[in-house]
């Protein structure tokens, strides 16, 4: 059964693609469908089976993964795009999920949980820096920090590209780029799972912790609109509410909600998250700060505001003058 399920598999990744599922002899739904049901965590084959059919072949297994993952779109890219991915997963969905999580790894992860619990503990200075006062993403926008998603420069999908950078007129969350389809909630679902599975001592939970983090952005329909503005958010699902309900749903239960103790709500597994969260609320509880954002969203929140300003500026200046002349005349 291994034998035939996985030479099924590799045939499907060698010949997928959106653009052609004639090739498969398959519709576009049933690509999709066979598609969805391989990242299930309960369909999954292991790498190693892959790795012993392809040995007497001439496919290269990254290319595979690749194009799996891309749907056949690796074939109208460069070659080089293989570069970007992890041949060393266990399954596709382990492939997948190191996709999703690549980049400065040495930064972001900490090869030990308690070891990043102990370091909030002692970097924290006081018991009230770590309770975060913000809701979401309404509550930051109200106090001027504003939310990018990643420029061309950088890996626009990794979760692990998460930054804030403060001044005193605001300042800015840059979230990667997430694209949300009727797809997507399987996938999601699954990776969770995976990372949550009692023998899966591989990972750290940092899709989970991910999902925690962007649950603390995310209550309403209002949020997900204001992260699908900024470019962050491509929601292709029926509505705004559809894909906030979806976050909530995922955020809830996780384990890393579980470390609550120590008040890191629910990213107690994930340096990365809690530094910039860290960094948001010391920002949000600054009162210079709100009230300096609130001034300017209130006077200079709109174009016409600005004009406005300009418009009585000039006024009062040629007001002074006059009045100066007045005053003073020339003899």
């Amino acid at each position: 059964m291994l034998f035939v399920d996985g030479c099924s598999a590799l045939y499907f990744m060698k010949n997928v693609d959106m653009h052609h599922p004639e090739a498969l002899n398959t519709k576009l739904d049933q690509l999709l469908y066979i598609s969805r049901d391989m990242s299930l965590l309960e369909n999954q084959l292991p790498m190693r089976l892959f790795k012993l059919l392809l040995e007497s072949g001439k496919d290269n297994l990254d290319y595979l993964l690749v194009n799996f993952q891309t749907m056949g779109a690796i074939k109208e890219l460069s070659m080089a795009m293989i570069s970007l991915f992890n041949s060393d997963a266990i399954h596709i969905l382990d492939h997948f999920r190191s996709l999703l999580i690549k980049g400065s790894m040495e930064e972001n992860t900490i090869p030990n949980q308690d070891d990043d619990v102990e370091n909030v503990i002692q970097n924290t200075s006081s018991y009230q820096l770590s309770i975060y006062t913000f809701k979401n993403i309404r509550d930051l926008k109200a106090v001027g920090i504003g939310v990018k998603h990643c420029t061309t420069g950088e890996n626009l999908i990794s979760w692990n590209n998460v930054h804030f950078s403060s001044n005193w007129l605001g300042g800015e969350l840059k979230l990667p780029m997430l694209v949300f389809d009727d797809n997507t909630p399987y996938t999601f679902r699954n990776l969770l799972a995976y990372e949550m599975c009692p023998d899966n001592f591989r990972h750290k939970y940092e899709c989970c912790s991910f999902f925690s983090f962007m649950d603390s952005l995310i209550d309403s329909a209002e949020d997900v609109k204001e992260l699908r503005l900024s470019g962050t958010l491509i929601n292709m699902l029926a509505s705004d509410e559809d894909l906030a309900n979806l976050i909530n749903e995922l955020g809830n239960d996780l384990p890393t909600k579980l470390s609550d103790i120590y008040r890191t709500h629910g990213v107690a597994f994930s340096k990365k998250y809690i530094n910039v969260k860290r960094q948001i609320e010391k920002h949000y509880s600054n009162k210079w700060r709100r009230w300096l954002a609130q001034g300017f969203n209130t006077y200079f929140g709109s174009p016409w505001s600005i004009i406005a300003f300009l418009a009585t500026l000039v006024a009062l200046v040629l007001t002074v003058i006059q009045t100066w002349f007045t005053i003073h005349p020339k003899h």
